[in-house]
C-alpha cells in the first residue's frame, strides 16, 4: 500500500465528500489521463491521483489551503490570548493595591483553572474527542471563520475525517500548548512584579489548622524543592499565618516556593503534556492511509480495474466462428476534426458537407463514446477542433465539462450551436457558459454561413 501526505489523504476525502454529497463528479479526460500514465500502477495511486486532478479543477485545493493557513492564524490568535491570559493571572495572583498576598488565594489564581482543565483532559480519556476541549472547538470554529470560503465547511469536515485517529492528539497538544504559554508568561510577570515591587505573604483560613497547612505545604513543595525550589521552614510557615511573617527572608521564601509551584505543577506538567501529544499526533497521521477498502470507492475502483474473467473449463463449448475484429486506426485523417455533442436524435450528420481537410468524428451520444474520444484526442491532438452543440437545450455541467476537456487536445475551438428562432432565448447562457470555460466570444457560432465558411 502506497503511503501519502497528509494533505493529500485530505484532499482524498473532500473530494470524496463532495461527490457523497453532490453527485459523481466529471471525470472523463482525467480518468483516460490515469489510465494513460504509466508511472501510475497502484488503485490506491490513480485514486489519489484523480482526487488531486479533481481538486485543482474544482477549487477545492486552493480551499484546502486557504484552510490550512487559516488553522495556522487561528493558532496565533489563540497563542495571544494564552499571552494575555498570563499576564492577567499574574496580576490576580498578587494584590498590587494592598502588597499583601494570601498565599492561598495566590495558589489558586496561578494554579486552580489550569489543573481543573488538566484533570478534565484526563478524564476526557473515556470519552469521544468533541466533548473534551474547548480551545479545541474554538481553534477549528476560528479557522473556519478566518477562511471565508464557501467550501470552508467542506474542508472542515473533510480534515476532522481524515484526522479522526489523531484529532484527540491534535487537540490536545493545541490545549496543552495554550496553557503552557500562559503559564510561562504568568511567571515571567509574576517574577517581573516580585523584581519591582514589594510584597508580603502570609496565608489566612477559617477551618484549616496550622499543621495542615503546613502538611500541604511541604507536600506541594516535595517536588519542587528536588529541584531546587527551597521549602520554607515549619517555624515560618505557622508565623505566616493571619500576619506578616518576620523572619530574615521569609518574603524571599514564600516567593520562591509560590515560583516553584507554578514552574513544576503548572509549566512542567503542560510541556511533558505537550511534547506527548504532538509525539502522538504525528504518529498517528503518519499511519493514515487511503482506505480503498470503503463502499465509497467502490465504483470507482471498478472502472480503474480492468475487466475480468472467471477462468476455467465449465463444459466444451458450441463451435461458433469468431467475429472479424476491425482495427481502426487511432490517428486522424487531418489535423481539422468536427464532432458533435447531445445532437437531437435524427440529426443529419454531418450538417453540412465537409471539405477533404475536414474529419468527422461523428456524433457522440453515450459515455463510452467519450471516452473513446478522449482517448483518440489525446494521443493524436489536432490543430483545429469544430465542435456542433444543440443549442436548443440548456447547458449542462456535463456538456460543460465535456468541452473543457476535449479543447485541451486541440490549437484552436471553435462551437457551433445548432439553434432555430424558438430557441434564441438560450443562446446568451451558452455564450455565458463557454466564455466562462475561456472560449473567445468570436468563437462560438451559430449562424449557418459561419459553418459554411469554416469548412470551406
Amino acid at each position: 500500500m502506497s503511503t501519502f501526505r497528509f494533505q493529500d489523504l485530505w484532499v482524498a476525502q473532500a473530494i470524496r465528500q463532495k461527490e457523497e454529497h453532490w453527485g459523481p463528479l466529471e471525470d472523463q479526460a482525467i480518468m483516460v489521463k490515469i489510465k494513460a500514465d504509466p508511472n501510475t500502477h497502484s488503485i490506491d495511486q490513480k485514486i489519489m491521483q484523480r482526487a488531486q486532478l479533481l481538486a485543482q479543477r474544482e477549487g477545492l485545493t486552493h480551499v484546502i489551503q486557504q484552510w490550512s493557513a487559516s488553522a495556522k492564524l487561528a493558532l496565533w490568535v489563540l497563542a495571544l490570548f494564552a499571552i494575555i491570559s498570563g499576564v492577567t493571572l499574574a496580576f490576580n495572583a498578587l494584590d498590587t493595591q494592598q502588597q499583601q498576598v494570601n498565599i492561598l488565594i495566590a495558589l489558586a489564581a496561578l494554579l486552580g483553572l489550569h489543573l481543573f482543565t488538566f484533570f478534565l483532559w484526563l478524564a476526557s480519556f473515556l470519552a469521544s474527542w468533541q466533548q473534551q476541549s474547548l480551545l479545541g472547538r474554538l481553534w477549528l470554529w476560528l479557522s473556519k471563520k478566518l477562511a471565508r470560503s464557501p467550501d470552508s465547511t467542506l474542508a472542515l469536515q473533510a480534515f476532522i475525517h481524515t484526522s479522526s485517529s489523531s484529532m484527540r492528539w491534535i487537540v490536545g497538544s493545541i490545549t496543552h500548548g495554550f496553557w503552557l504559554i500562559t503559564l510561562s508568561v504568568a511567571v515571567i510577570v509574576f517574577l517581573a512584579l516580585l523584581a519591582s515591587q514589594h510584597y508580603s505573604f502570609g496565608w489566612e483560613t477559617t477551618i484549616l489548622s496550622g499543621q495542615t497547612f503546613v502538611q500541604l505545604t511541604h507536600i506541594m513543595g516535595s517536588l519542587p524543592s528536588l529541584l531546587g525550589f527551597d521549602l520554607p521552614s515549619t517555624e515560618l510557615i505557622l508565623q505566616s499565618n493571619n500576619q506578616i511573617a518576620t523572619l530574615p527572608d521569609a518574603q524571599k521564601t514564600w516567593s520562591i516556593w509560590l515560583t516553584g509551584q507554578v514552574l513544576i505543577w503548572g509549566v512542567l506538567v503542560r510541556l511533558i503534556s505537550f511534547i506527548f501529544c504532538v509525539l502522538k499526533a504525528r504518529s498517528t497521521l503518519n499511519n493514515i492511509a487511503l482506505d480503498i477498502e470503503s463502499p465509497a470507492y467502490a465504483t470507482l475502483i471498478n472502472r480503474f480495474s480492468p475487466s475480468s474473467e472467471k477462468i476455467g473449463l465449465d463444459s466444451l463449448a458450441p463451435r461458433y466462428e469468431l467475429p472479424t475484429i476491425q482495427t481502426q486506426q487511432l490517428a486522424w485523417r487531418t489535423t481539422r476534426l468536427m464532432v458533435g455533442i447531445e445532437l437531437i436524435p435524427h440529426q443529419p450528420w454531418p450538417i453540412i458537407p465537409l471539405h477533404s481537410s475536414v474529419s468527422d468524428a461523428g456524433k457522440i451520444e453515450t459515455r463510452e463514446e467519450r471516452h473513446q474520444l478522449l482517448a483518440r484526442l489525446s494521443q493524436h491532438p489536432v490543430q483545429e477542433l469544430l465542435i456542433v452543440c444543440n443549442g436548443q437545450q440548456t447547458p449542462d455541467r456535463g456538456i460543460a465539462y465535456f468541452i473543457r476537456d476535449i479543447s485541451q487536445y486541440a490549437q484552436q475551438t471553435k462551437v457551433y450551436l445548432h439553434i432555430d428562432n424558438e430557441a434564441q432565448s438560450r443562446l446568451n447562457l451558452w455564450e455565458k457558459s463557454l466564455m466562462d470555460m475561456g472560449i473567445a466570444q468570436d468563437a462560438i457560432w451559430h449562424l449557418p454561413h459561419q459553418l459554411l465558411s469554416w469548412s470551406a
